[in-house]
């Protein structure tokens, strides 16, 4: 059985340091144009320093850049993903469809993770994502152990999926 991955929210540099030190594997964080995540103040400038630490812990760095985008918003979310291209975080979490595109045209080396924000309840939904570049999915919070059973028993065996858990 594959050893979970322990995944913790990082809102800046100083809970990221915390996160890490106390066994996550990995941290997600967004800045507070492009993700759900509001409240965070993060700039590009914290968001950097997070990817370096990271590097230098051998952890992994994941991005929020789950808003649900507006025409307005597709020239800030194209040079968010040229930057996480070139500092090279590990994934894109993604809950928009016209966000997924715009990522894998301008962060290729990037791989794209589906937000539960998603709302993925269903293996054909799960296979979209997968059709569209998708590497991981973390599925809806509503689903069923049973739901989440079937899904999982049918999926594609190279997509991840994943339940957040809070």
């Amino acid at each position: 059985m594959k050893r979970p991955e322990l995944l913790a929210p990082a809102g800046s540099y100083s809970r990221a340091k915390v996160a890490f030190m106390y066994g996550a594997d990995a941290v997600y964080a967004g800045t507070k144009d492009l993700s759900l995540r509001t409240r965070v103040g993060m700039d590009n400038d914290d968001f950097v320093k997070i990817v370096d630490l990271a590097k230098r812990m051998n952890k992994k760095i994941y991005t929020a850049l789950n808003i649900y985008a507006f025409d307005a918003d597709y020239e800030k979310i194209k040079e968010q993903a040229k930057i996480l291209n070139s500092i090279g975080v590990n994934a894109v979490i993604v809950s928009d469809g016209g966000v997924l595109e715009t990522v894998k045209e301008y962060a290729p080396d990037v791989d794209v993770h589906i937000s539960t924000q998603a709302n993925t309840v269903s293996l054909e939904t799960s296979k979209f994502w997968e059709r569209n570049g998708a590497k991981r999915i973390i599925l809806a919070r509503e689903l069923s152990r049973d739901k989440i059973k079937y899904i999982m028993e049918n999926k594609s065996p190279n997509l991840e999926m994943e339940m957040f858990v809070h």
